[in-house]
């Protein structure tokens, strides 16, 4: 049997996020305005783990989605150091953005590792 050279991390075999109320719902509304159906499908994935008066929602996905799901918050970090987004507008602020995605390396470490 062939060494192992790159083990993968067991806590990657389930990768999860948690999100509060407010980033879920302007994700999905987010992923839903673009034209790819790709991120539509991704809209869903989330949609479909929100429960009904949840602060907070942890969300299982397949690691794919979830590297794409933390790109498009990173694209939404981005809208409010541009600008085009503000705290009050939409219930959070980007420092809530950073701190979703900073738990997230923190527990599972980058999918891209080995």
């Amino acid at each position: 049997m062939a060494p192992y050279r790159c083990r993968p991390n067991v806590m990657l075999a389930a990768p999860v996020v948690t999100l509060p109320t407010a980033i879920a719902r302007h994700l999905c509304a987010e992923l839903l305005g673009w034209g790819d159906p790709a991120w539509h499908r991704l809209a869903h994935l989330v949609t479909g783990q929100l429960f009904p008066g949840g602060s907070r929602h942890t969300l299982t996905l397949p690691p794919r989605d979830l590297q794409d799901l933390l790109a498009v918050l990173l694209s939404i970090s981005i809208d409010f150091s541009s600008g085009t987004l503000s705290p009050e507008g939409v219930g959070f602020t980007e420092a809530d953005i950073q701190e979703t995605i900073d738990l997230h390396h923190h527990h599972y470490g980058s999918l891209l590792d080995c």
